[in-house]
């Protein structure tokens, strides 16, 4: 086969595996059940617990997003091709961020863990409302910012960075990590599901 082909066939692979890969996932994961005890009124809640998955993102190589890899800003990243998974959680009490984790293991194609990441508490955590000074959880969502800690493989990368969760609709949370304060690490947020959403 020449060259072209090869190439053609390399990268219909790289793009059909992922939809595979997560298909497989999302099927394997059918079985985990979502409990989330909706509110019944209409005030918002200062206590509660929310906890969930995180998981089913490949890192694309460069030929599929066409972003030429001179562009990764960081080394510190997982490498091309890696399968992004983990678990989270926070606790709520009295309006005020009790707890919160978000631990996350990079694999390669072949299953192999090659990286960690994790961040294990908010300093100085409020709502994202200023009207408040207490975090709410309204209608299954919140929201709140801080800054934290980021320990990639074990070892913290980064001091005092900013970030802001979402929780939407008791279904998903959007953890946005500051991209100007980890070089560039964390250009988009990370995505997870929930799992469990109990007052």
């Amino acid at each position: 086969m020449n060259r072209y082909i090869t190439q053609k066939y390399t990268n219909l692979l790289l793009l059909v595996l992922p939809i595979l890969l997560a298909a497989n996932l999302a099927i394997g994961n059918s079985n985990i059940l979502q409990s989330v005890s909706a509110q019944t009124t209409g005030e918002g809640v200062d206590s509660f617990s929310a906890t969930g998955y995180t998981g089913q993102i490949l890192t694309l190589p460069p030929s599929i997003t066409q972003v030429p890899a001179s562009n990764n800003e960081s080394s510190l990243g997982p490498t091309t091709g890696s399968v992004i998974g983990g678990n989270w959680s926070f606790t709520v009490g009295d309006g005020q961020l009790e707890n919160f984790t978000w631990n996350a293991n990079s694999y390669t194609l072949a299953g192999v863990v090659d990286g960690t990441f994790s961040i294990n508490g908010v300093n100085d955590a409020g709502p994202l409302d200023t009207s408040s000074d207490s975090i709410q959880l309204e209608g299954n969502n919140t929201s709140f910012t801080g800054t934290a800690d980021v320990e990639i493989n074990n070892e913290t990368a980064f001091d005092d960075v900013p970030v802001v969760l979402y929780l939407l609709n008791g279904n998903i949370v959007s953890l946005t990590i500051s991209h100007e304060e980890t070089e560039g690490l964390f250009s988009l947020p990370l995505y997870g599901i929930v799992t469990s959403l109990t007052q």
